[in-house]
């Protein structure tokens, strides 16, 4: 299930470059340092380690406990739904990735999730998502060609009933004091194994917010 999201690791971080440097005029690893970072489904905690090591302090949240980092100071790893960590919380962040998690949520936690963002932030704070676009081509790559095809990903884990188009982030975002910044897609080469940003948005698209 996670090599996919491994392979995405690389267009990630060009994303996140690209809307760093377009907003602030400075280049990313400028920018991260003593950032406070929150991953909301970070998975094995890879991705969110790395900028860790960038000197972040970071979190990490997520339901499964796959994680393959212990706990130290400044990197902490959450095995725990995404409502107990809310409602629990105390701490305000600079940055929130957001990494092929909405499209796993039906609307009432979208909406939970959406009203509860603007509270987790400190000031000119970042959102960064990816997520999967609503139409029939993303549910045939997604699920008919990514699962049961090409078998990328275990069979039931998507439901294209859940998969949400860019509009529908920008309503979320607008009715909760967030303000979105960028849309931009991004494509999936299974010969090479590998994604690169993209005009088109049919399938994997990013989001970036900002407060």
């Amino acid at each position: 299930y996670y090599e996919p999201l491994k392979q995405m690791t690389a267009v990630r971080h060009q994303y996140m470059s690209k809307i760093i440097k377009k907003i602030t005029n400075i280049n990313i690893y400028e920018y991260l340092k003593n950032k406070k970072i929150l991953d909301i489904g970070c998975g094995t905690g890879e991705f969110l380690k790395n900028y860790h090591d960038l000197n972040n302090q970071c979190i990490g949240i997520d339901i499964q406990q796959n994680f393959k980092f212990k706990n130290k100071i400044g990197f902490n790893l959450k095995n725990t739904d995404f409502k107990s960590f809310i409602k629990n919380n105390k701490k305000k962040f600079d940055i929130i990735f957001i990494f092929e998690f909405l499209e796993h949520l039906n609307l009432l936690d979208r909406e939970f999730l959406f009203k509860n963002l603007f509270k987790l932030l400190n000031k000119d704070s970042l959102i960064f998502i990816s997520t999967l676009n609503k139409n029939m081509i993303s549910k045939f790559l997604a699920i008919d060609v990514a699962e049961k095809y090409l078998k990328l990903l275990p069979e039931n884990t998507h439901d294209n009933n859940y998969f949400l188009k860019p509009s529908e982030i920008q309503k979320l975002a607008n009715k909760n004091k967030l303000h979105l910044i960028d849309v931009s897609g991004m494509t999936y080469n299974p010969l090479f194994k590998n994604f690169k940003l993209s005009r088109i948005d049919l399938v994997n698209y990013f989001v970036s917010l900002r407060n």
